[in-house]
């Protein structure tokens, strides 16, 4: 404890109350140099005030960045001051990313540059780190997911337009999820259902074969079972004509097709708003999917679990589509098994496989973009 010196006597004037105070000064303390002790000294102006600590890159990477940069598609003038062939590198490569990717309404995603090391300690949980051979990857993340629903109001209106506009809407989106980014459908959803509920068969229709798997795996009274039922859960989270046709149960649904670019351009000019703006957004990802045909920019990526998905859209607002997010982020929060990548893409490492990658990634971006103006349209 510190004591005060001064007197604690109230009687004492608080002007006249004793206090200590001392005279002694230190031998050199005026005598001393102004940058002596504890002050820096004077430094001449040719010693930098900065400095940057880099690392040497490895032999591959730097052969890949020379490969890539001569292959003629990224621009050395997109590189500012680089600290190291990576730099470098990563410079170009995102002015060139970054003029192609498209703002998105209902996507979430991003794109990084990640070596082999990185990439292996994401997917070691699950064994499949001896497939990663490439030194540098591109990866897809997938930071957040975002639900939206169709509704039945604006699927009532697609259908009244033509009974297969929404089936070709979802196998657009589908087909285009399959060249680009993964996303949660009502196919997807069925499908994440019957894994809990349907012993994995997500074709189950028969009520009294579901009603049996029910009562001798989950018990419960009628009520709760009628719940879970085929006729029950379908109609609310995943109707015929959100699905794919080997997915289909309803014998009507023979009937549903995939409507071709003229159809859809036809309906866009008979009708208005927002209907005539979603069928011309669906010719036009039609019209993209066919131009890059069977070529993906995510073929030979190693996939890598996902917790999320770039954005789940559903046929409605349904409890079905809470329980089936609930689980699944609860078994992720148990296990662990899932990352925040979709997946890696190898870049390429020699000239013609470079040029073509950068191609395939640019119709990537494009359908991406095109995905996104759909789904904005038929679902909030």
């Amino acid at each position: 404890m510190l004591f005060d010196p001064r007197s604690f006597v109230p009687e004492f004037d608080p002007g006249q109350r004793p206090a200590w105070s001392s005279h002694r000064q230190h031998s050199a303390a005026g005598r001393r140099l102004a940058y002596d002790f504890l002050t820096l000294p004077q430094l001449p102006g040719s010693i930098p005030a900065t400095a940057r600590l880099t690392y040497g890159d490895e032999v591959e990477v730097k052969d890949l960045v020379i490969a890539q940069f001569a292959a003629g598609v990224l621009r050395a003038s997109d590189v500012s001051n680089p600290t190291s062939a990576g730099d470098a590198f990563t410079q170009a490569m995102f002015a060139w990313l970054n003029s192609r990717t498209p703002a998105c309404q209902r996507l979430q995603f991003g794109l990084t540059l990640i070596d082999r090391g990185a990439a292996m300690d994401q997917v070691m949980q699950f064994g499949w780190e001896d497939g990663l051979e490439a030194p540098l990857y591109l990866a897809i993340e997938l930071p957040e997911e975002e639900v939206y629903a169709i509704g039945e109001a604006r699927a009532d209106a697609m259908r009244s337009a033509h009974p297969s506009l929404l089936f070709t809407a979802m196998s657009l989106i589908n087909a285009a999820c399959g060249k680009s980014l993964f996303l949660r459908t009502p196919d997807m959803l069925l499908d994440q259902f019957a894994r809990w509920h349907w012993d994995y068969d997500s074709t189950l229709a028969d009520d009294e074969n579901a009603r049996e798997f029910l009562n001798e795996n989950f018990g419960g009274d009628d009520a709760d079972i009628e719940r879970y039922l085929p006729s029950v859960v379908r109609a609310e989270l995943a109707p015929d004509d959100t699905l794919p046709k080997h997915a289909h149960v309803d014998a009507a649904s023979d009937r549903l097709r995939e409507l071709g670019p003229r159809a859809l351009r036809k309906l866009a000019r008979l009708h208005d708003g927002w209907l005539s703006e979603c069928c011309t957004a669906l010719a036009d990802l039609r019209l993209l999917l066919a131009r890059v045909g069977e070529r993906s920019a995510i073929d030979g990526a190693q996939w890598a679990e996902p917790a999320y998905s770039a954005a789940t859209i559903a046929y409605q607002p349904s409890d079905y589509v809470s329980e089936i997010l609930d689980d699944h982020y609860e078994c992720l929060n148990n296990a662990g098994d899932a990352t925040m990548f979709q997946c890696f893409i190898p870049l390429a490492e020699n000239a013609t496989a470079i040029r073509q990658q950068f191609q395939d990634l640019a119709g990537m971006l494009k359908i991406i973009g095109a995905l996104d103006r759909v789904l904005t349209l038929i679902s909030s």
